[in-house]
């Protein structure tokens, strides 16, 4: 079975069993939350994105993966995963830039996903050995998707709602 066609399988199947969770389990749950508390449980989810930076340890992955496509994923990883720190530190303290600093990390984190997979179709990296990164992108990648999702909604609700 050719890399990209497991891949494939395995990124589809996690997304949808993290879109059913969140349809089933965790959107009840926080649509009756001020828009404020839900969106700590959804940000929590990329503050272990720090892990993507694996891929910029020595040995993790094939040395044909570029060196240009792993500092631009471990980093973009590790940036968006102190930003979600950060706002989420800013919401629990209440800082009036709370918000505006949810939007940050959203936007950072949409572009560095988004990035993170063309670049894997361009450099066809799901060719080369990517050792424990092959199931943080078909396993936590999705999660990622799911809870950003779940984050835009939320900041569309107003201030402070509940339902």
């Amino acid at each position: 079975m050719p890399p990209i066609v497991l891949f494939g399988i395995q990124f589809t199947f996690s997304l949808a069993v993290y879109a059913v969770i969140a349809w089933w389990y965790v959107a009840p749950r926080i649509r009756t939350r001020p828009r404020e508390l839900a969106l700590v449980p959804l940000l929590w989810v990329h503050v272990p994105r720090i892990v993507g930076g694996t891929i910029l340890a020595p040995g993790a992955v094939d040395a044909m993966v570029p060196a240009d496509f792993r500092t631009m994923v471990g980093v973009g990883d590790m940036v968006t995963a102190l930003l979600a720190l950060v706002a989420l530190i800013a919401l629990r303290s209440r800082w009036p830039s709370a918000i505006a600093l949810v939007w940050l990390f959203l936007a950072v984190a949409t572009v560095d996903t988004i990035n993170a997979i063309v670049q894997s179709m361009r450099y066809s990296v799901f060719n080369d050995a990517l050792g424990v990164n092959w199931v943080i992108v078909t396993s936590y990648v999705p999660a990622l998707l799911v809870s950003s999702v779940l984050i835009f909604i939320q900041l569309r609700r107003p201030a402070g709602s509940a339902g």
